[in-house]
């Protein structure tokens, strides 16, 4: 049902990529009306997808139901290039083992179902077993503040890095959360009540996670 993807499958898989892209596009852009993301071709695509970062992808047959990404922190990502004012000037780890979760999406028709919450609590498995396929200590998220018992409540040890703020009409808090043994049973309780739920890995989809070097200027 899942599936990681490195983010080279812009050239590895055109049709999946854009898949992917036509998938961001109406959730974030048409559902959430993130009018500063729209382009002409309807594909959500913005300067941070490359070949560094990794898609996670939940699909029955050919639809996909859910999609998170991961990008290394030791390169530009949303927390130090796009809105680094909601630190309020405080710092964030970095690093090798650590990667930012971002664009996390569920589709309407599982949201709004009689299972909702037994699938989000499959989603947030499959993101805790792609942290651990990447060997990650753990992850940076930016999200509202009252959803941080959320992460709780699936075993992160969720570390908030700075007051909440708003952020373009939005409350947004940064957190850091820990990959822990608790996150990682609650991944294998949720993926167990949930029929054929599983996390694939590609062969030859996966490369080394980024390398520390120092985060450069995005442009």
């Amino acid at each position: 049902m899942f599936t990681l993807l490195s983010g080279d499958v812009d050239t590895t898989d055109p049709q999946m990529a854009n898949r992917i892209y036509a998938f961001r596009h109406a959730y974030f852009v048409e559902h959430l009306r993130w009018e500063g993301c729209r382009q002409a071709d309807c594909r959500e695509r913005d300067r941070f997808d490359g070949p560094d970062s990794f898609h996670v992808l939940g699909e029955k047959g050919a639809e996909i139901l859910a999609y998170a990404r991961l990008l290394p922190t030791t390169r530009p990502h949303l927390l130090s290039h796009l809105y680094p004012e909601i630190l309020q000037g405080r710092p964030a780890p970095t690093g090798r083992r650590i990667y930012e979760w971002t664009r996390h999406a569920v589709a309407l028709r599982m949201r709004e179902s009689a299972m909702a919450t037994a699938f989000s609590n499959v989603v947030s498995g499959a993101v805790a077993y792609a942290a651990e396929a990447l060997d990650l200590e753990g992850l940076l998220v930016q999200l509202h503040p009252a959803l941080i018992e959320r992460l709780t409540e699936t075993g992160w040890d969720a570390e908030p890095l700075a007051l909440p703020v708003k952020y373009e009409g939005s409350s947004l808090v940064p957190v850091y959360a820990r990959l822990t043994d608790q996150t990682l049973q609650i991944a294998q309780a949720a993926f167990a009540a949930w029929p054929g739920a599983h996390l694939h890995v590609p062969r030859g989809s996966m490369c080394a996670a980024a390398t520390d070097v120092p985060v450069p200027v995005l442009q």
